[in-house]
């Protein structure tokens, strides 16, 4: 009875000394700031309280926090198997904590916030897990065996609708709560103004009266009026314009890129682990926040992702040449839609087609190439078209040659792009996959970097590792680098982050049979409650947060209001640069029956001499106010 009575105390404070910890972190990531190189705490309700705290002082702190892993875990029978973990937790949650200082682009604080708070809520979960490894629950594990049960003989064919339902659905609610159903992003204002030129028919318009009145944010008015952007995505959201549903395109896209990710990790594993890869895309944070916006990523993603199953299948000669012609086709695609990322996708596909050289036909390989060799011409005519020469993309006639990849002056914040900054994204990049990939308390590439230590790598592995390491590569000698929806510049690496996760909780549950000495099912249904557990946070806990934090603040106001008020010919001078933004590409077709201009004051009449028979209305975010032309 006594001995009953302390086991379970000794529960008592291991859960307590977790819920303190997740407490804790989850108040640092909120409220921890870095100004001038202290550390600060801001709370809403009072001043703030400042602590003489250097960075150096923190780093050793959060080491210090780290090795403590050590102390709570229980020593295996195989003493390097607790240093390996310990080195696999190390790197993914201590990827170097001050790396990211001075690097303007890349929100250092934010990362160092991510960083103190991963290594109080690894604590956390630790104390968590061993206080519950060890007590025995008959019916939550009975409950968690049906569930995997269900989940594993369920067929693929039902299995793939509800996925696909349910992210179709779930991606077009956080579209509208989130979003209002409308670009908000800058850059997804302007994709949304090339879909609407597209949808019409037309590369480009015409400049309109008084250019300087409608000038925006990568958009370009130099003797044609067109975005800055690639021809491939703004043409698929082009469908949805003609079709008055453009918010629907992008949770299409991500619900069919499950589908691909499914397909995928049959091909090259099981069911059961295709499946658990499937349940993993479809509630990754990071996929169904940018499944949800009208960013371009979502379509590179599913294209990439196809290309990777079609080769798949290709080497083994599963409908070879079908699968040929739809790798080929939809790099090409990906090419149109984002070319950078697709070049260097090309690199680990085309290192993996000279290692299979044996199970490959040339001849596939060539009818391969002629979908993406289409697609190159067609960008350099669409480039001919709009830039006036087909070498000349879009993005260098706005920012100039310094806009391409490389070490030199960085136009934006005219700083050099250095190696030492290449690789402070990098490790950027890294530290941020570990929290918005999945949004967990504790690090999101733990079961990936576990696999990695222990896991058995084939061919194929190789190939993920590949996939995910040339978009590493690839925006090292990237000037540009924001956490804008988290760290997107690497979003089209997620499958391969996905099906290496798996493979690392398949190989968890065995690990964890073999350490504690229990059973499989034990150790399943164990996994599987902690993995419950590490969701259930997140979506309470850290997924409004991130939520909140991606609320631009900005809506189509302005045309609901005019909708409301049922007026047909409207010139507004809008106040605010994101409420023009958002408003500017209703300005296609030009002139419409509404055109939204910059306000520039006294300069405004001017313009509205241009549109006789046009109300006139100011407009901001929050009022619109009709002027008579004396008025302006």
């Amino acid at each position: 009875m006594l001995a009953a009575l302390f086991q379970w105390c000794r529960i008592g404070m291991y859960l307590f000394g977790a819920i303190f910890c997740l407490w804790f972190g989850y108040w640092l990531k909120n409220y921890l700031i870095i100004l001038d190189e202290q550390i600060l705490f801001v709370l809403r309700e009072s001043p703030y309280l400042s602590f003489s705290f250097s960075f150096w002082n923190a780093n050793l702190t959060a080491g210090m926090l780290l090795c403590t892993l050590l102390l709570i875990a229980p020593i295996p029978k195989r003493r390097w198997m607790i240093f390996t973990i310990f080195a696999v937790l190390l790197l993914v949650t201590g990827l170097p904590l001050y790396i990211h200082f001075n690097t303007k682009r890349f929100n250092p604080d934010k990362l160092l916030r991510f960083s103190y708070s991963l290594i109080l809520y690894n604590v956390g979960i630790a104390l968590c897990f061993w206080g519950l490894v060890k007590v025995s629950f008959t019916r939550y594990r009975t409950l968690l065996s049906r569930f995997f049960l269900w989940i594993r003989d369920i067929s693929p064919c039902p299995f793939l609708f509800t996925v696909f339902v349910n992210c179709v659905v779930l991606c077009s609610v956080i579209s509208w709560c989130v979003f209002d159903g409308v670009p908000g992003y800058i850059d997804s204002c302007a994709y949304m103004f090339q879909a609407r030129l597209f949808a019409q028919g037309s590369f480009y318009a015409p400049l309109p009266p008084e250019p300087d009145f409608f000038e925006a944010q990568n958009i370009l008015m130099k003797g044609k009026w067109y975005s800055q952007y690639p021809p491939g995505y703004p043409a698929l959201l082009a469908l949805g314009v003609i079709f008055g549903i453009p918010w629907v395109i992008n949770p299409i896209l991500g619900a069919l890129t499950i589908v691909c990710i499914y397909l995928l990790a049959r091909e090259l594993y099981t069911d059961s682990i295709a499946k658990i890869s499937a349940v993993l895309a479809s509630i990754s944070s990071f996929f169904l926040f940018m499944s949800s916006e009208f960013m371009a990523h979502s379509s590179a993603l599913f294209f990439i992702t196809l290309a990777f199953l079609s080769f798949v299948l290709m080497v083994k000669k599963k409908r070879p040449l079908l699968s040929a012609v739809v790798c080929g086709a939809s790099l090409g695609i990906a090419l149109l839609c984002r070319p950078y990322t697709t070049v260097w996708i090309c690199v680990p596909l085309g290192i993996a087609a000279i290692v299979a050289w044996k199970d490959l036909s040339l001849r596939y390989i060539l009818i391969g190439a002629v979908p993406l060799l289409v697609a190159c011409l067609a960008f350099l005519a669409y480039n001919y078209a709009t830039t006036g020469h087909p070498l000349l993309f879009g993005y260098i006639a706005l920012h100039g040659k310094a806009h391409y990849p490389g070490f030199h002056l960085d136009p934006g914040n005219e700083r050099f792009h250095s190696i030492a900054q290449g690789f402070k994204y990098l490790l950027g990049n890294l530290n941020a996959l570990n929290y918005y990939l999945f949004e967990w308390p504790i690090p999101s590439l733990f079961f990936a970097c576990f696999f990695l230590a222990y896991g058995k790598k084939r061919f194929w592995e190789w190939l993920l590792v590949g996939w995910i390491g040339v978009l590493l590569v690839g925006h090292f000698f990237y000037y540009f680098n924001q956490l804008d929806f988290g760290p997107r510049f690497v979003y089209e690496a997620l499958p391969a982050l996905i099906l290496l996760t798996s493979r690392g909780i398949v190989l968890s549950t065995r690990f964890l049979a073999s350490w504690q000495q229990v059973s499989y099912e034990h150790a399943q249904n164990t996994l599987l409650l902690m993995l419950g557990g590490l969701f259930l946070f997140t979506f309470l806990v850290n997924v409004p947060a991130t939520a909140k934090s991606y609320n631009y603040g900005t809506d189509i106001t302005i045309q609901k209001y005019l909708d409301k008020a049922e007026v047909e010919r409207a010139l507004i001078f809008v106040e605010g640069k994101r409420t023009y933004q958002v408003h500017h590409s209703f300005n296609i077709p030009f002139p419409g029956p509404r055109i939204y201009s910059q306000n520039r004051g006294s300069e405004n009449r001017r313009l509205a001499e241009k549109f006789p028979g046009y109300r006139y209305f100011i407009a901001d975010e929050k009022e619109v106010v009709e002027v008579s032309i004396d008025e302006l």
